[in-house]
């Protein structure tokens, strides 16, 4: 598999082989620590050895990914300024923000997805709640008074949360933060009282028993939090979310030097360190995601996941 990659990056035409000749900014849609980021950074990592340029990340995390989405929207089609964002700045955003400058599905080229995480809700223990059902009683008796933390409105663990509790029937009050990082904070603190966010980023907290795991919208069970059931388990079979981590690049990119960024990052991620740390932390790693496929998986997520938003009635309030 390995050296089928590097055939494929050998064969890419002459201007893709110049590529890159100076240093390459990516842009992270999402704050430090998260998912996000994490992958950002091991993906910069592998490039640079790979490619002999140093893949410089950048967080933008302002307006729930919409200004990390214009940045790279409007820059030089060059290859020189990519894009790391999740299913909020790529998908979720359409429905939030239809206002803004650039649209992901349409004033973006996509290169590839490194991986899909599963979400997790987690209470702090504070709640006293050991199961979904309990939780869903205590939230039917506090009607909007429980809090609950994101990454910031319209992201991917905002909408997960307004998901869960549109299908429990129940609400919360949502205090948005600059990261999973600071929701998580204040989570562990016991000053807010759940938080859904990937797998990647919580199951460690789970397991120390910091926060307690309540169910995975991953169609299986984690392997690191393998006590944490799945909504269909818990008797909640609507509740089924993952977000991903695609990187994008400004339209009109050469198609040559998407497909070999595609293809390095692949190759980065068939095998060793920069595959076992993202699959270590609770990711699963998507295979063949071409550009072409990147582009097509990201559409069908929009829509599967628009739909969504006008159910549950997220805002960005």
């Amino acid at each position: 598999m390995l050296r089928l990659l590097i055939a494929l990056c050998l064969a890419l035409p002459a201007a893709a082989q110049d590529y890159p000749s100076r240093p390459v900014r990516v842009v992270v849609a999402l704050a430090p620590g998260g998912n996000a980021d994490i992958n950002a950074r091991v993906v910069a990592q592998a490039l640079s050895t790979s490619l002999g340029q140093a893949f410089v990340v950048e967080n933008r995390p302002a307006a729930g990914g919409t200004v990390a989405v214009e940045t790279v929207g409007r820059a030089a089609p060059d290859g020189y300024t990519l894009l790391v964002g999740a299913l909020g700045s790529h998908d979720l955003n359409i429905g939030l923000y239809p206002q803004a400058p650039v649209n992901p599905l349409t004033g973006l080229d996509h290169i590839t997805i490194i991986s899909e995480s599963a979400m997790v809700a987690a209470v702090h223990p504070s709640l006293g709640v050991r199961s979904l059902a309990e939780f869903r009683a205590l939230l039917r008796e506090r009607p909007g008074v429980v809090t609950f933390g994101s990454s910031g409105n319209g992201t991917t663990g905002h909408i997960a949360a307004a998901l869960l509790l549109h299908e429990l029937g129940v609400t919360a009050q949502h205090v948005p933060y600059r990261g999973s990082a600071a929701a998580f904070t204040d989570l562990s603190a016991g000053r807010i009282g759940f938080q859904v966010d990937t797998i990647s980023f919580i199951a460690e907290s789970i397991r120390a028993g910091y926060v307690r795991g309540l169910v995975t919208g991953g169609r299986l069970r984690g392997p690191q939090i393998p006590d944490v059931p799945t909504g269909a388990e818990a008797g909640l079979p609507g509740f089924v979310a993952t977000t991903w981590t695609p990187v994008s690049a400004p339209p009109g990119t050469p198609p040559a030097i998407l497909e070999l960024l595609s293809a390095r990052v692949a190759a980065a991620l068939a095998e060793g360190p920069a595959r076992e740390r993202l699959l270590g932390l609770g990711n699963t790693i998507p295979t063949g995601m071409t550009p072409a496929r990147t582009r097509a998986f990201i559409e069908a997520e929009a829509v599967k996941w628009l739909p969504i938003i006008r159910a549950t009635g997220a805002t960005l309030d």
